[in-house]
């Protein structure tokens, strides 16, 4: 829990750690600066000094804020367990990482992962496939990411796509018409997915508005539930509040108001700190999300858990979109007319992108590495530690006068929440140049003023989220 007050020698820790937080490592070498033209011999060099940085970066030696936290561990209320996970992320402590946007910070595991990769690549060339481990990394990413979301491949499976916008274009084009809900809430790829299906098809949008707070309650939702409805569309929360859907309750009203529709769970924003129990909310849901924010993983990793009603029979979906890994035998190079697979490949197009899956593979391991390897059981974690966090954040900003946009408790939030400021990019700039990372929202397209985004970490600790928004309050309030 947050201490706005504390004592003067916690005070004196929290500062001093924050300062060994704050001391930058240098920037890479520009190794793909102006590469045309070199020598191998400087090719090589540029390598080396890239290598050089990036084992700095990402090593495994204690750093100094990490020798602090071990020491005052006590004072800050931290646990083995909670150092023992952060040692993993390094890159943590370059500065304070409360960012909500799509980048996370990676573990040692996940960079090494793909290193591992293309270390196969470079030893087997085409031999990968038959010969060496990606055929078993895209099986792994399957199973770990049904797993992720609470599905298992019983019931369901699990494609991969390079983002959740191609996911959630590739299951849309597999509904000819009818009626399409979702809030006006949705993250912008959203929007342009689904108008571009009505334009497509022909089919009817209704847009659910939301309260003026960023939040929309669940019954308005329901209400705006036809029996002609084919999907319901939601983001699990909604990027512009943090505020969370009450997924079982949609789930629930969707089978009873239009039994045949789907549930399209968009979870980009949750996905890794809020549970979703896929497999308990029933067989018309379908979730998407990518291996962004704190699944830490990057680009190229995004996916679709597609419970197995929607791969066969009456009710297959299929894309209009195709290629040659959406064949039912890749490998057998058949000419004609694809003929579709019967698992979750069918709404695959090319190539898949392993080196982004290696790279989430390596994450899930870091992040399942203190609950026994189990990956349901880090995102029950993750949401615990998410959750106080956010306690933290709301209980610093009414102590400093700032205000937050919800009147919400942690439970119906995301693992982050808005602060409201005036010049929102440029306090968001000057915090990044003492270190301190958040992202800025504004409040309509071009908006000087808007919503600071402040997350917890599932690697985060509390004393990083009060001085973050100490630092806010001090800019905010300087700015007023």
């Amino acid at each position: 829990m947050s201490n706005p007050v504390g004592s003067e020698f916690r005070s004196k820790v929290i500062a001093s750690i924050v300062a060994a937080q704050g001391a930058h490592l240098p920037r890479l070498a520009p190794l793909l600066e102006a590469v045309s033209g070199r020598t191998p011999a400087e090719l090589l060099g540029l390598v080396e000094a890239d290598r050089a940085l990036c084992s700095t970066r990402l090593s495994t030696e204690p750093t100094p804020a990490q020798r602090l936290r071990v020491r005052h561990a006590d004072s800050l209320g931290l646990s083995a367990a909670d150092l023992e996970l952060r040692s993993l992320y390094p890159s943590l402590d370059r500065g304070i990482y409360a960012c909500s946007h799509s980048m996370g910070m990676p573990s040692v595991v996940g960079p090494a992962a793909v290193l591992h990769q293309l270390a196969e690549l470079a030893e087997a060339g085409i031999g990968v496939w038959d010969e060496g481990t990606w055929v078993g990394v895209m099986d792994q990413f399957r199973s770990q990411v049904a797993a992720l979301v609470g599905g298992d491949l019983d019931d369901g499976d699990v494609a991969w796509f390079p983002n959740v916008s191609e996911a959630l274009g590739a299951v849309l084009e597999g509904v000819p018409g009818g009626t399409v809900v979702y809030t006006a809430g949705h993250f912008t790829t959203g929007h342009y997915v689904h108008h571009q299906w009505a334009q497509n098809t022909g089919g009817k949008l209704v847009e659910v508005a939301l309260d003026a707070d960023g939040s929309v309650p669940t019954g308005r939702i329901l209400d705006a539930i036809t029996p002609d409805v084919r999907v319901l569309s939601i983001s699990h929360a909604l990027f512009e509040s943090g505020w969370l859907q009450d997924l079982p309750a949609l789930a629930k009203g969707l089978r009873e108001r239009a039994p045949g529709a789907m549930l399209l769970l968009d979870a980009y924003q949750t996905a890794g700190t809020v549970p979703i129990e896929a497999r308990a909310l029933g067989d018309h849901v379908l979730v998407t999300a990518g291996g962004h924010k704190q699944l830490r993983s990057g680009t190229g990793a995004g996916f679709l858990y597609v419970p197995r009603r929607w791969l066969t029979g009456e009710s297959a979906l299929t894309s209009r979109r195709t290629g040659w890994w959406g064949h039912a035998a890749p490998f057998d190079f058949e000419k004609g007319p694809v003929r579709r697979a019967e698992d979750a490949s069918r709404l695959r197009s090319g190539t898949p992108t392993l080196l982004g899956m290696a790279m989430l593979l390596g994450e899930l391991a870091a992040a399942s590495s203190v609950t026994g390897g189990d990956v349901g059981a880090a995102v029950r974690r993750a949401r615990g530690v998410t959750q106080r966090l956010v306690e933290v954040a709301l209980q610093e900003c009414a102590a400093r006068g700032l205000r937050v946009r919800g009147d919400w408790p942690s439970g119906r939030r995301a693992a982050f929440v808005c602060v409201e400021v005036r010049e929102g990019a440029a306090l968001a700039g000057a915090l990044a140049a003492e270190g301190k990372h958040v992202d800025f929202r504004p409040r309509t397209g071009g908006a000087r003023d808007g919503w600071l985004r402040v997350s917890g970490n599932s690697a985060g600790f509390g004393y990083e989220i009060e001085a973050v928004i100490e630092a806010i309050a001090r800019g905010a309030h300087g700015a007023t």
